[in-house]
This record gives C-alpha cells, structure tokens and sequence, in this order.
C-alpha cells in the first residue's frame, strides 16, 4: 500500500491526488471514508509508482546516514553519528584531505549526532535508524530556529513596523512560511537549510502579507520596499530545491 498524506477539506466535493517533492497527497472531502480513499489510492497505484520514482530521481533527499550530506544554513555539512550514553547533536568542523596540490586539507562543517547506544542499538533495521537520527536532527533544527528566525524576525520587525500577533514555528511538507488573517505567521523550521539572507526574504515575505494577503503588484511592491534583493533569495531557492527536502 502506497503511504500518502491526507488532507480533507469541508469545500471539497471529489478526490484528487498530487505527487509532489517525492511523497502523495490525497485531497479529499469529510464525507468519504478512508477505506474509500485507500481503494482510490490503490487504483491509482500504477501511476503513483510512476510519479514517485520521476519525482524521487529529481531530488537529493538525505539519507540520514554516517557521512550523508545536509545543508545547515546554506552550507554543505556531513553528518558524523556517535553511540553516547545521553542524544545530543551539535555542530564542528573537520579537516578532509582535499586533491588539490595547494591546499593540504578541506575545513568543512560537521553535525555531530550523538544517538542513545541503548535505543539505537534495539531498533530492527537500518531505515528505523535512519528515522531515530532524523527525528533527532529534526529537534535539533526546530530548537535552531527558535532561537534564530524569532530573533531576525524581532530585528525586521521593528524595521519595517509590521509586527505579528503570533509567531509559530513548525515543519512544513511543501511551503517555507505562512500568515493568516488573523496577523499569525508560521515558519517551516527547515529554513534553517537555507542562508540567512533567505531566510530574511521568507520573514519579510510573510510580514508583508500582514498588509496585503495576497501576492498583488502592491504585495511584492511591499517586498522590494523593505528587501531589494528578493529575488536573488528566491533563485536561491529554486537552484537548490532539490536538496530542501526530507524524505519522511
């Protein structure tokens, strides 16, 4: 059976399904059951299968591994996991012996994991590992986060005057920030992949919509205003898309 995401909506009156960033997302309405929406998916399998290995192909999803790659606030850094007594993760910097002549070693960034030998060692398999060192990787970005995109946001909000009710921070599957009309904003926590003048876009993108919520000519007129440099952030963002992503 194909693992998807499920997302009912009471405006909705039909079933519809998208692949999008290697995972599937069902749409569907309150009034259909979800043994209905299994058969659905199951119908589907073929196609699914099909846009999932295109999409998957397309993207450099971490594996979450002793030596995998993952990008901390723009940067390349490798994963280094340790058996500890207590979890940690934190970040250094190692030396890797580089092929060029004139230099003798490469300094490159490292996020140390240290996992619970006891729980480690009692998971099954290797993909259950996997998710252990992600879910630790993810509290350590998530705490990140709190401490940095609430301390730029403070900063550029008292530049620019627009200020939130509330500030959320939290993981997102498709979109790196979101206001609604009540003046709350929301941030996806795995902004913390992306450099600081991103995440300065995606924090003054998400102020303006306190203004305008919508993405009107007056909307990114509002942006340029208070971050001229917008759309240097979003090439940024297209040109390493396929590198922003966890596999869940």
């Amino acid at each position: 059976m194909i693992h998807y995401q499920l997302i009912r909506s009471q405006r909705r009156r039909t079933l519809g399904l998208q692949v999008k960033c290697g995972k599937v997302i069902v749409r569907a309405p309150y009034t259909v059951s979800e043994v209905l929406i299994d058969e659905f998916v199951q119908q589907k399998s073929a196609w699914l299968e099909t846009k999932l290995l295109a999409q998957q192909s397309q993207f450099e999803f971490c594996k979450f591994k002793q030596g995998s790659s993952l990008l901390y606030l723009g940067d390349e850094t490798k994963l280094n996991i340790n058996l500890a007594k207590q979890a940690s993760v934190f970040l250094s910097k190692n030396s890797l012996p580089s092929s060029s002549e004139e230099a003798l070693s490469t300094v490159i960034d490292v996020i140390n994991i240290n996992v619970n030998q006891r729980v480690y060692n009692k998971l099954a398999n290797s993909e259950d590992k996997s998710r252990y060192v992600q879910k630790q990787l993810a509290n350590f970005f998530k705490y990140q986060a709190e401490q940095i995109l609430k301390q730029r946001l403070s900063a550029i909000s008292d530049e620019t005057t627009l200020i939130p009710n509330k500030v959320n921070i939290r993981l997102y599957r498709s979109r790196w920030g979101s206001c609604n009309n009540r003046g709350e904003v929301s941030f996806n926590y795995l902004l913390m992949m992306t450099p600081l003048f991103v995440i300065d876009y995606v924090i003054v993108h998400e102020l303006c919509h306190l203004v305008h919520l919508n993405h009107s000519q007056n909307f990114w007129q509002l942006v340029a205003t208070h971050q001229p440099q917008y759309k240097r952030a979003m090439q940024w963002l297209k040109n390493n898309q396929s590198k922003l992503y966890w596999q869940s």
